[in-house]
């Protein structure tokens, strides 16, 4: 099966592409404003560069959210469109799942696994966050995908051991965690790998389906 990820959730245009579990390669872009006139374009050249055309797509697996709203409906029209067009299923995947996934498979790899909390600036002193870790060999979320304080946060944050604190990860580390001596590892690696990972234990569904998950209305 091939699987084409696709994400806009960070004023980003992000590709990935695999077939069965095998990931062929990715992309990712700083596309600002221009993700709509981007994508298109984005999705044939890479696609063509693994001599693949969008006709051979079996699934595409597109971010969800939350993020950047404009980025959102663009990433998710655009898959939805393209999976009707070439008789494909979809498949939502949690942003921030994907943001976390490629460090929490780079420290268990090493032996070291670790908890990883990623974040996304929502404005007005908060953010879009959640806390990963393992349990066993199953992924789980001390805190799942909220729309949060950015203090209220940090709070989480410093509630956990400093031995045993996550690692933070996201596009821009606010001012309020800088404060309180936090760092990031930005951005976060290898993203569109993680969409193509988190996709293999997700449901597919019928592209008319697919709905985004802003965490908090536009506005």
């Amino acid at each position: 099966m091939l699987t084409l990820a696709i994400d806009c959730a960070l004023r980003r245009v992000g590709l990935g592409l695999s077939d069965e579990e095998k990931i062929l390669g990715e992309f990712s872009r700083d596309a600002g404003t221009r993700q709509a006139e981007l994508l298109p374009s984005s999705v044939a050249n890479f696609l063509s560069s693994f001599e693949y055309a969008v006709r051979d797509v079996d699934l595409i697996a597109v971010t969800e959210g939350p993020g950047y709203f404009t980025g959102l409906r663009v990433g998710m029209s655009y898959a939805a469109a393209l999976a009707e067009s070439v008789g494909a299923f979809v498949v939502a995947v949690p942003t921030l799942l994907a943001m976390a996934l490629p460090l929490l498979g780079i420290f268990k790899s090493a032996g070291s696994p670790v908890t990883v909390a990623p974040l996304i600036p929502a404005g007005r002193g908060s953010v879009y966050a959640a806390v990963y870790g393992y349990n066993g060999d199953k992924i789980t979320a001390s805190l799942e995908p909220s729309h949060i304080e950015t203090s209220d946060f940090a709070n989480v944050i410093g509630a956990f051991d400093a031995a045993r604190r996550p690692i933070l990860t996201g596009v821009a580390l606010p001012d309020e965690l800088a404060s309180r001596g936090y760092a990031m590892t930005a951005p976060p690696p290898s993203m569109p790998s993680g969409i193509l990972e988190a996709a293999r234990s997700l449901a597919p569904i019928d592209p008319a389906q697919i709905r985004a998950v802003y965490l908090r209305e536009p506005g």
